[in-house]
């Protein structure tokens, strides 16, 4: 029998509501994965459901791989379980069915790397010139797939839209080649599985009677089309347990729909559960948590508490600049580290990732390792991605956009003009371009054309054969060796270097695949695909990243920055609706923080190329009314209780080291002066630069290379010849 004595009276209480359509408000912290597995556990052990029947879905990789490894520890029958994510879940279902649609099983999953370059490639063959054109048929695109309506029932319902029959025939075009190149990209997956269960009762009617107990977690996050298949997967047994917190609902912007848990209740009659206590944060951070979110309109009212004591107040520093914002940040970090925390202990989060260079020096020069989000996934990265596209042609020959990136990589003698001629001849007899190239001697194809592309045309044909004989990792290993891609990087160099560690860890990620799963080449490359960059492990680093990205993690000490008006809230957040979603963002940044919260903000930032005068974030006085001020940095800082940080430093917006002890003898400092530092060593001075009545130096160090310094507190000696 499975145990709830580890659950609270409210997650024990709604664990033990098993039929009927049950909503569970889950506040931040409050144990909502600790509640789902074991209730799943109880429906399964107690009850005695089958396994297999019983569905969970999250929105990650890494939330769908802790629920299984926590129902392990649980059930011995938890391999049975459907957990996964949505798309995971569709592309599941699609691979079995997707021929009801006119699919192969086979069908390529296009990232945003893959749409963007197909989107990109139309626009050019259409001829049209309009800059940024490819982002706007992407936006455009998404949201209708989001919204479940095709590109012209979208537009109509949203006329307004510059250039918007353009945008359509581009879409549509897209829409085409996706269909031609037996591909699907994200939304599709979604869409095309709504699509297939309308269009196929029997299908449904499957799947329905499957699951008598659906799981949804993260359900503010649910769009439309996520909705609709919750509903369709409910219609023959009703039992769907939502767990959502519409406090948390910050995905807007692609689509999710907070509405959906007012419509849950409505359409399901769902009865309601609130789980309040937070097991994360202290009892100060829950306080600014519950401030701060009671001003917004659209929610279920709930109050987080914690029995965690009432730990720090929150920290609140008024830098001078964005210079001065990075320096108290990091010396926090510094001082916090020496005390016995870790790099992992901290994060840096920010509204817009454009604020991450400063702290990112001032972390370099403190030499504390961090790791910012945001950027390049592993998977996304070129060389890695090269190898990806060879073996997406393999597993579906059909892939035309995979079969444009590889055609000519390593170079091998085929220009823009053969490729051209290639495609034209493909659209003209209604094939793909893949198999114009492995029956490229069977062509009327120029024959400089066919002497070209023989070559590859073999190589492929070795490949697809090898495809039936090879494991996935010998498969990979054999493109990388027969086709040349590390000779690509055989020039000595840094990033070449890199590159090659990049396409190791690559075979070492296929090898790992085939030892945990054994799987196909197709299940490898949906895997890859649907990786998410939250499913990356944080190591011992600073985090970094914008709130979104850091939503359902959590640190010891979370740092805030940038909070002004214009960046959080963000300027362009002007309906109620909007600004609402800003304040829901700032609560998921609140509720990240387990002992230590600081928020920061600048007096002056410079930002896309211009200095500019800031204001406090209104969300300030919405946390804490004594954190409102218009009397200045020291003001602040002596009023709340926080102790002054070091002076801002700046010389054309780079920062420096810098140390609390004013030095002597630094007046006669001019560029070309000979310098001793006491960390660095001998250097020479590059470049002088007076800010206000501080002076600051670039100094050219023979151990570190160059390096900004404040003059008022650099521990500088100027040599004499």
């Amino acid at each position: 029998m499975t145990s709830l004595d580890s659950l609270n009276a409210q997650q024990r209480s709604a664990a033990l509501d098993t039929e009927g359509a049950v909503l569970v408000t889950a506040g931040a912290g409050s144990g909502k994965t600790r509640l789902l597995t074991h209730r799943i556990a109880h429906i399964i052990e107690d009850l005695g459901v089958r396994p297999f029947n019983v569905l969970a879905i999250t929105f990650t990789n890494k939330a769908a791989d802790e629920m299984r490894a926590r129902l392990r520890s649980l059930l011995p029958e938890a391999e049975d379980i459907w957990i996964s994510t949505f798309h995971s879940m569709c592309a599941r279902m699609l691979r079995r069915y997707g021929d009801r649609l006119g699919y192969e099983s086979s069908f390529t999953i296009y990232a945003t790397d893959e749409t963007e370059r197909t989107v990109k490639q139309i626009i050019k063959e259409f001829g049209y010139d309009l800059e940024n054109l490819h982002k706007t048929v992407m936006n455009f695109t998404s949201n209708a797939k989001n919204a479940g309506k095709s590109p012209s029932e979208y537009a109509q319902e949203n006329p307004y839209l510059s250039n918007l029959d353009i945008v359509v025939r581009v879409s549509e075009e897209y829409e085409k080649r996706l269909k031609k190149n037996n591909a699907m990209d994200f939304d599709d997956l979604l869409g095309k599985t709504h699509e297939l269960f309308a269009k196929n009762p029997d299908v449904l009617q499957f799947y329905a009677n499957k699951f008598r107990y659906i799981h949804v977690d993260e359900f503010q996050d649910t769009n439309t089309v996520q909705y609709g298949l919750v509903r369709q997967l409910a219609s023959a047994h009703g039992n769907v347990f939502a767990v959502g917190d519409e406090d948390q609902s910050i995905y807007g912007w692609r689509g999710a729909d907070v509405s959906n848990m007012q419509s849950f209740i409505e359409d399901f009659g769902a009865k309601i559960y609130k789980l309040e206590q937070n097991y994360r944060s202290t009892k100060n951070i829950l306080a600014s948590a519950n401030n701060l979110i009671k001003h917004n309109v659209s929610r279920i009212d709930k109050k987080l508490w914690s029995d965690l004591g009432e730990g720090e107040r929150i920290h609140c520093y008024n830098a001078t600049s964005e210079v001065d914002e990075a320096e108290y940040v990091v010396t926090n970090i510094n001082k916090l580290m020496r005390e016995g925390y870790r790099p992992r202990d901290f994060a840096i989060l920010m509204r817009v990732n454009a604020l991450t260079r400063l702290v990112e020096q001032r972390l370099l020069h403190y030499n504390i390792p961090y790791k910012v989000y945001g950027g390049y996934k592993f998977f996304d990265r070129k060389e890695v991605k090269d190898v990806i596209a060879y073996l997406r042609v393999i597993a579906n020959p059909s892939d035309d956009e995979a079969l444009l990136r590889v055609i000519n990589f390593p170079k091998r003698g085929i220009g823009d003009s053969a490729v051209s001629q290639i495609f034209e001849y493909a659209r003209r007899y209604n094939v793909n371009a893949t198999e114009v190239v492995r029956r490229i001697d069977e062509t009327s194809l120029p024959s400089s054309v066919i002497k070209k592309v023989t070559p590859f045309s073999s190589l492929l044909k070795d490949f697809y054969l090898a495809k039936h004989t090879h494991t996935v990792a010998e498969l990979t290993e054999k493109i990388i060796k027969d086709a040349k891609i590390r000779e690509v990087y055989s020039e000595p160099s840094e990033e070449n270097t890199a590159r090659k560690l990049n396409i190791d860890d690559f075979i070492s990620s296929v090898n790992e695949f085939v030892n945990r799963r054994g799987g196909t080449l197709t299940e490898f490359l949906e895997e890859v695909t649907l990786y998410t960059e939250g499913d990356e492990e944080k190591g011992d680093s600073v985090f970094i990243s914008t709130v979104h990205s850091a939503k359902g993690m959590e640190f010891r000490n979370v740092f805030v920055i940038g909070v002004e008006d214009g960046l959080f809230p963000l300027s362009r957040a002007e309906e109620e609706n909007e600004i609402e979603e800003e304040r829901r963002l700032m609560y998921v940044a609140i509720t990240r923080a387990k002992e230590r919260l600081f928020l920061t903000y600048a007096q002056s930032r410079f930002m896309y190329g211009d200095r500019k005068l800031c204001r406090q974030s209104r969300f300030f006085g919405e946390i804490d009314e004594r954190f409102v001020s218009g009397y200045g940095a020291n003001a602040v800082k002596a009023r709340i209780g926080i102790p002054s940080a070091p002076p801002p430093q700046k010389v054309s917006g780079v920062s420096g080291q810098n140390t609390a002890v004013r030095q002597n003898g630094t007046a006669d400092v001019k560029i070309g002066s000979r310098v001793m530092h006491k960390k660095f060593g001998e250097g020479v001075v590059e470049g002088v630069t007076k800010v206000g009545v501080n002076s600051y130096v670039v100094i050219n160090f023979k151990t570190v290379g160059k390096i900004t310094l404040s003059l008022a507190f650099a521990p500088v000696t100027v040599l004499t010849d």
